[in-house]
């Protein structure tokens, strides 16, 4: 084999580096391009999986705009603009070349009311204030008796051990189906909880100790009343271990 010379080997050097130069400047010609063309310059944003909020004030909540070119736009910074609106519970944003946009939302969902003086606070599963309203959502549980006054739109409720109780009220009620069958509920005292049905059914629930069970007792009684078609105006849980329905005609 041939030994390659001192000469051959800057020779091959010199034009693997002028190779690469001529990459570098070819690489950066393509992004100078793709930032100054109307190849990429955007005319389409879709949203996708909205529901409460509309298409209008998620982009408008993105800060991306239609003629921005869409290699200058921060999908990370619209994602976390996003996630600031109270009703945003993940997000992604794509870029769909050459001109197109795709936000693809998952929101929360308000699955029950607090009285929070003059005002109503709609809060999610999760424990999140997703607005403040002034008149009384009728397809929404109200539950009295939660002090939220320090709490604001997109801040989280529980944050003390006694919410934590109460809000496991909330959740395992939602788990069972059973909180969207409650008209009101008073929380004022964790000892002596009571409860207004749809139905027009009172529950006096007793207190939140045990509430997992004590739940799905109530719902197991629910059902039962709803088979047999009973005519029932109260469900007493805090006379002891053993439930007493009271119908309307005792």
């Amino acid at each position: 084999m041939r030994k390659i010379s001192r000469v051959e080997r800057k020779m091959r050097r010199r034009r693997l580096l002028f190779r690469i130069f001529l990459l570098g400047l070819f690489v950066c010609v393509l992004i100078v391009l793709a930032l100054n063309t109307e190849l990429f310059i955007i005319n389409n944003i879709e949203v996708m999986g909205n529901n409460k909020l509309s298409r209008e004030n998620i982009i408008v909540g993105s800060f991306i705009k239609v003629g921005e070119n869409i290699f200058k736009i921060s999908t990370k910074d619209g994602e976390k603009n996003l996630s600031n609106l109270p009703y945003i519970k993940e997000v992604n944003i794509k870029r769909k070349f050459p001109k197109g946009i795709i936000i693809e939302v998952i929101e929360r969902k308000e699955i029950f009311q607090i009285k929070n003086l003059s005002s109503l606070a709609l809060i999610d599963e999760e424990g999140y204030i997703l607005d403040i309203i002034d008149n009384k959502n009728e397809n929404l549980p109200l539950v009295n008796g939660l002090n939220i006054e320090d709490t604001k739109v997109g801040e989280n409720i529980v944050i003390s051990d006694d919410m934590i109780l109460n809000f496991e009220f909330i959740e395992e009620g939602q788990a069972l189906g059973l909180l969207s069958k409650m008209k009101e509920v008073d929380m004022t005292d964790n000892d002596n909880i009571n409860i207004e049905l749809n139905n027009g059914i009172l529950v006096a629930f007793g207190t939140i100790n045990n509430v997992k069970y004590k739940l799905n007792l109530l719902n197991e009684i629910v059902k039962d009343i709803d088979k047999k078609g009973l005519s029932c105006k109260m469900i007493l849980m805090d006379r002891g271990d053993n439930p007493i329905i009271v119908l309307n005609e005792e």
